[in-house]
């Protein structure tokens, strides 16, 4: 047998081993190695028929498919040097990998000392990887500083181990900054980034700020809160200026979309725009919180959180939990109250509206990803076969949180036509590899019995002002809706290696939210009251790209549903829903099973997966096409009863310019404006003509960016 301290390993000895073990020596190798990455070994059926578990997750597979699979051949006790474990990493045999490491290194001295010394096994004694953690842990550096960081392991016997060389590290911004294999981190240019370390299923960030310039106080911006304070302090630590206040009209548009999807009436804005009052804004925005129209808009958008459609839930269900949706929004009922009624929802969704939502669950994996995504921001899907690659979610956690909704179940109903959600009295979830029940568990937390209703558990935990993944998640949410942008990004993807930009205002929120009863017009108010979200659209020099610290209001292509009304309030020519009475908004639509081939060719969602992405605003060429000349456009312009039509025989064209101008773009014609259309529209003879050339310039207000985006 070949003593390890021969081979000049003496000083790699952990935990007070004799030997390499396998669990925390040997499978951090093969991960940094990327053995048991996806495009190799990890990948779902392995390569050449060899298969580890991804990143490593699974000691005991990993060990007994080296050891133990094709009679043991991929490792040789008698002569360890002509292990294929060894042999091919080093390409003394064809390895498609290519070479990995090279005969005579520390990685292939450590593999050979393993072999050598009797390939030990993962043992229940072996301490477990409790966490890694970066240090320093946040830093800001000058554009060319460099930095070593240093990734740590803690272990279950509470020892720690420097695990730098062996760890995965990457900056998830590499144009802010770089860094090495052995963890030098070199700043690069002005942004915000992070170094996120892997290490072992184990995931951890080194948050980075550079500044673009010298730090200065941020000019003519004037703070109304606390969202104004944390955010110009990020300002003048970046060395970056924010944009001036948007104008009264472009403010007024803004809000109106952004509260309640719908463009203000031109008596409206001029009567904003006259208002000499220092609080006429936040008069504003209280009118439109308490407007049926908000109501209606974020009903829409909880519609969409919750996947309320007909094809799944039943048409019936499906109008119940609608109903019940625009109620609590008109209420404004606290978050937690309305997420906690969900959870645990029982009954027939005809007295019972919100059990209609397990209709869009069929098994409690459905049930334990739906809530994870909609109600913490969490995507803990891909835990379900494997751990979680860039976070700390395990199988266990993946199963646990399923266990809370193992005895739901569904009865038909005949009376009802559809069925009744009940609880079962027994019930479980099996770990798919171990197929032993698996107690209902908290991520990363306490696990309980299966005793009575264990959602109970659940949405005690999630509703509990201690718990900070609910109040997080809607802030998170708010803030992109309103912004543009979230905080964290994508807005349904909040974990520790996907920090966000602002920790500080995202702390903030939370707390603001929490601490106030969980009240969603409160933290909108002051979303929309804030001088950062009354910035102009333009960015100012200098400003980072994206929007990324919020220093201007980023422009943002208005909803299907936005889009589709604002056609319509400019055009007055209101559309007829099957089956629905005259008059509803697509604002007001309830599911989109609703037909209108505008609506879906602008993106609307299936609601048929609980994702943010499910919603698309990216602009293609078939929406162009569709606005510049489909007869749907061309018959609102045109309608007989139109805006164009009544305009033509009742105003003179100066009014009637103006009076387009403020239907399409919320605010009256600059002077360059008015005069080039006046002079087309006036070139006309009076008649079918001039009312020909009011239609063309209604149709190149429908097709501007101004008209098109939120700005």
């Amino acid at each position: 047998m070949i003593r390890i301290a021969t081979l000049g390993l003496g000083a790699a000895l952990l935990h007070g081993q004799a030997a390499p073990g396998f669990r925390n020596d040997i499978q951090p190798v093969l991960t940094k190695l990327g053995c048991n990455s996806g495009p190799c070994h990890g990948s779902q059926y392995g390569k050449g028929g060899f298969r580890l578990s991804l990143l490593g997750f699974d000691a005991e597979a990993d060990y007994d498919a080296i050891v133990k699979d094709l009679k043991g051949r991929r490792v040789d006790l008698e002569s360890p040097a002509d292990s294929l474990i060894l042999r091919k990493p080093a390409t003394a045999l064809p390895h498609g990998g290519g070479r990995r490491f090279a005969p005579g290194s520390t990685t292939y001295n450590l593999l050979l000392s393993w072999i050598a010394a009797g390939v030990a096994p993962p043992t229940a004694a072996d301490p477990v990887l409790a966490a890694i953690e970066v240090s320093p842990g946040s830093r800001t550096l000058a554009p060319g500083e460099r930095v070593q960081a240093r990734v740590t392991a803690r272990y279950s016997d509470k020892s720690k181990r420097d695990v730098t060389a062996l760890a995965k590290l990457e900056a998830l911004n590499d144009s802010v900054a770089e860094v090495s294999a052995d963890g030098t981190v070199v700043a690069k240019t002005g942004g915000r980034t992070a170094i996120l370390a892997r290490y072992m299923g184990r995931s951890a960030v080194q948050n980075l700020l550079v500044p673009y310039g010298q730090p200065a106080a941020s000019r003519g911006f004037e703070s109304k809160g606390y969202i104004d304070e944390i955010v110009s302090a990020k300002w003048r630590q970046l060395g970056i200026q924010p944009a001036g206040s948007s104008s009264d009209t472009q403010f007024l548009r803004r809000v109106s979309l952004d509260l309640t999807g719908i463009l203000p009436r031109e008596e409206e804005i001029r009567a904003f725009a006259a208002d000499r009052s220092q609080d006429k804004r936040a008069r504003a925005i209280d009118r439109l919180l308490d407007s049926p129209a908000y109501a209606d808009f974020w009903t829409l958008r909880w519609g969409d959180l919750l996947r309320v459609t007909r094809n799944g839930m039943g048409e019936k269900a499906m109008w119940n939990f609608h109903r019940w949706l625009n109620r609590s929004m008109r209420e404004n009922r606290p978050v937690d109250e309305m997420v906690r009624e969900i959870l645990l929802a029982r009954g027939q969704p005809n007295s019972q509206p919100v059990a209609a939502f397990y209709r869009m669950t069929r098994s409690p994996e459905e049930a334990a990803e739906a809530v994870s995504i909609a109600f913490m921001g969490l995507r803990i899907g891909c835990a379900k076969c494997h751990q979680h690659p860039f976070e700390k979610w395990s199988q266990a956690d993946y199963y646990g949180l399923a266990a809370f909704f193992a005895r739901i179940d569904s009865k038909p109903d005949s009376d009802y036509g559809g069925s009744t959600l009940r609880l079962k009295p027994t019930g479980f979830v099996r770990h798919p590899k171990t197929q032993q029940a698996v107690r209902p568990s908290i991520p990363d937390g306490d696990s309980f019995p299966y005793e009575g209703d264990p959602r109970r558990e659940l949405a005690s935990w999630l509703a509990s002002k201690t718990n900070p993944w609910l109040a997080r998640n809607f802030v998170n949410r708010y803030w992109g809706y309103m912004m543009g942008r979230g905080l964290v990004e994508p807005l349904d993807d909040i974990r520790d290696t996907n920090p966000p930009s602002i920790p500080e205002l995202l702390q903030a929120l939370e707390t603001d939210f929490r601490d106030h009863g969980f009240d969603q017009k409160r933290i909108l108010r002051a979303i929309a009251n804030s001088a950062v979200y009354q910035r102009d659209s333009t960015p100012p020099a200098g400003s980072p790209g994206g929007a990324m610290f919020h220093t201007y209001y980023p422009p943002k292509r208005l909803s299907a549903e936005q889009l589709l009304d604002a056609v319509t309030v400019a055009t007055n020519a209101p559309d007829k829903y099957p089956a629905l009475p005259a008059g509803i908004r697509p604002i007001q639509l309830p599911d989109p099973e609703v037909s209108s081939e505008f609506l879906d060719t602008f993106g609307r969602p299936r609601r048929l997966v609980p994702c943010e992405c499910s919603r698309s605003n990216d602009p293609n060429v078939t929406q162009a096409l569709h606005l510049m000349n489909s007869d749907f456009i061309q018959g609102k312009i045109a309608a007989p009863s139109g805006r164009v039509a009544n305009l033509h025989s009742l105003l003179p064209p100066d009014q009637a310019v103006s009076n387009l101008y403020y239907a399409a773009l919320s605010r009256p014609p600059r002077d360059e404006e008015a005069g080039t259309a006046l002079a087309m529209i006036r070139e006309k003879p009076e008649g079918e003509a001039r009312r020909k050339a009011l239609e063309d310039l209604l149709w190149s207000l429908l097709n501007s960016r101004e008209f098109l985006f939120n700005h």
